[in-house]
């Protein structure tokens, strides 16, 4: 379910045609292979009245810092009746179980059941589409330029609070010819610059939606051909005696290696990923899209 509802009971409507196994349905088609791919940030909700839903690991040991692997803290900020900030946690196992661990707020209690806000994170788990995503503990783009202006904000926000990153976004990368998976850095998430590859092209996409962040596409010495990478990556296993197939992370880790790590270990700024020749993309007040699709369709 990707549209946005203009009130609960449009909500609800589409939860009691779809019904309860619609939510395990849409986790196990879009979540449960991809578990660790859920990145960590605040999304925008298609409910009007969640300001936005953040997911991140719960730590697990606190003397170490270790966070847990089998589940995923869900935040839902809100209001409440009286228009005060309220939130409360869900908790999103591995095993494709969801539930409040928190008094849901009475602005949404009041309004939604339990059953239709856990509607509401995996759908907003399958806008995001983490089967799409690909964590990483390399940087991209750590360090912000000194003195430099930054671009306008295309939305006017000033600052000083959450800004919710739109779904929506994900879905238009992911529509690209050839986009085959964007690399976020673990700890950042989707708040942090992300890369786009693409298979077949020349060229990668460094993006970030937040305030005073351009888009930037960065040309390659060659076009990126994951079947014949996947091959190598396949001929040097069987050589080593460990065969089997190449998963999808091992070939994202490799082309990640080769076309980003030499990009990443030069550029730590803005400046200075455009002084390798980067090509430096405003965001532009509602067409955005349209002007990263024409750029994207002029290169090979």
């Amino acid at each position: 379910m990707s549209k946005n509802f203009k009130s609960f009971e449009d909500l609800g409507q589409a939860v009691r045609e779809h019904g309860q196994r619609k939510v395990g349905e849409i986790f196990e088609e879009s979540v449960r292979d991809d578990f660790d791919s859920i990145p960590e940030g605040p999304f925008k909700s298609s409910l009007p009245e969640i300001n936005w839903i953040s997911f991140a690991c719960p730590i697990v040991d606190r003397k170490t810092g270790d966070r847990s692997k089998d589940s995923m803290n869900v935040t839902i900020f809100s209001k409440t009746n009286s228009g005060r900030d309220a939130h409360h946690t869900w908790l999103l196992n591995r095993n494709g179980t969801i539930k409040h661990i928190q008094p849901i707020p009475l602005g949404l209690s009041s309004k939604y059941s339990q059953e239709e806000i856990s509607y509401e994170i995996v759908s907003l788990l399958e806008r995001i589409g983490p089967s799409f995503i690909h964590l990483t503990d390399m940087d991209i783009i750590p360090a912000q330029d000194k003195g430099v202006e930054r671009e306008d904000s295309a939305d006017g926000d000033s600052g000083g609070s959450e800004k919710p990153i739109d779904p929506e976004r994900l879905k238009f990368f992911r529509s690209l010819k050839d986009a085959k998976f964007i690399s976020a850095n673990r700890s950042n998430g989707m708040k942090g610059y992300v890369v786009v590859f693409f298979d077949n092209r020349g060229f990668l996409i460094v993006e970030n939606e937040y305030k005073g962040n351009a888009a930037f596409i960065v040309d390659l010495p060659e076009a990126v051909d994951m079947d014949a990478i996947r091959e190598e990556l396949s001929v040097k296993k069987s050589e080593a005696g460990r065969g089997g197939e190449i998963s999808k992370e091992e070939l994202r880790d490799e082309v990640e290696r080769r076309y980003w790590q030499p990009i990443s270990e030069k550029a730590k700024t803005r400046s200075e990923l455009r002084a390798l020749g980067a090509e430096r993309i405003i965001h532009t007040p509602d067409t955005w899209q349209e002007t990263m699709l024409k750029v994207v369709e002029s290169r090979k």
